[in-house]
């Protein structure tokens, strides 16, 4: 990677993508050894209760929260947040509205 033409908000954008990618590998991975274990259960045990339906739903909404943030949210809020910013700085009546900081 040439590091005299990175964009550090591009750089930043690909890094939250690239954690979403591995967090939904894991959450598969995760979710295939929870049930694997739960059929072992029942077939041994008799385990009757599907009892990982409880952590594949509690982390696929934790997934979700993840991929709004990442995919969703994230660029609407910072431009809610410029523009709040360009409103405090014409209040103020000042002609140079504020950078944006990365």
């Amino acid at each position: 990677m040439d590091n005299s033409n990175i964009n550090p908000e591009l750089l930043k954008m690909a890094r939250s993508r690239v954690n979403f990618k591995a967090h939904f590998i894991i959450f598969i991975l995760g979710n295939v050894m929870l049930w694997l274990l739960w059929i072992m259960l029942y077939y041994i045990f008799n385990v009757g209760f599907p009892w990982a339906l409880f952590p594949t739903l509690g982390w696929g909404i934790a997934l979700l929260f993840h991929y709004f943030k990442v995919f969703k949210w994230n660029e609407k809020w910072v431009e809610q947040e410029y523009s709040k910013l360009i409103e405090e700085g014409k209040s103020r009546n000042t002609s140079v509205p504020p950078k944006m900081n990365s």
